[in-house]
C-alpha cells in the first residue's frame, strides 16, 4: 500500500504545552479557586473549584457546572499545580481509583 506523501501526520500538543501557551490567562480567586480565561477577545472564563471540586463555565449568554468527577484527571492534576504554584493552598485531590463497595450476595427485598 502506497502512502500519499501529502498527507502528514497531526502533531498533537501535550495538555501542559497548551496550558503554558500565552492563550490562556490564570488568576488565583480564592486560596482553592484558579480561574482560567482564554485570550484573543474570547470571553469565555473557567473556574476551578478545588474545595467544593466543581468547575464552573461562564460563557456569553450562561453558566454551566460540572462535577471534577466528570473532568480529565490529569488536566485537574495540572491545574491544581498551577494553582498552588499562584499561591493558593487546594486540597488534595481525591484518590484516583476508588473502588465501589462490593455488592452483598442474594436479593435484597
Amino acid at each position: 500500500m502506497k502512502i500519499d506523501s501529502k498527507f502528514k501526520p497531526v502533531e498533537t500538543m501535550m495538555l501542559k504545552d497548551a496550558f503554558n501557551n500565552s492563550d490562556y490567562d490564570f488568576a488565583k480567586l480564592t486560596p482553592t479557586v484558579l480561574r482560567v480565561r482564554m485570550g484573543g477577545g474570547v470571553s469565555i472564563g473557567y473556574f476551578y473549584d478545588f474545595g467544593m471540586r466543581i468547575m464552573t463555565a461562564r460563557y456569553d449568554g450562561g453558566l454551566s457546572t460540572q462535577p471534577f468527577s466528570q473532568l480529565d484527571r490529569e488536566t485537574l492534576i495540572e491545574l491544581r499545580d498551577k494553582l498552588v504554584e499562584l499561591g493558593g493552598k487546594p486540597p488534595e485531590l481525591p484518590r484516583e481509583n476508588n473502588p465501589a463497595p462490593q455488592a452483598k450476595r442474594g436479593l435484597n427485598l
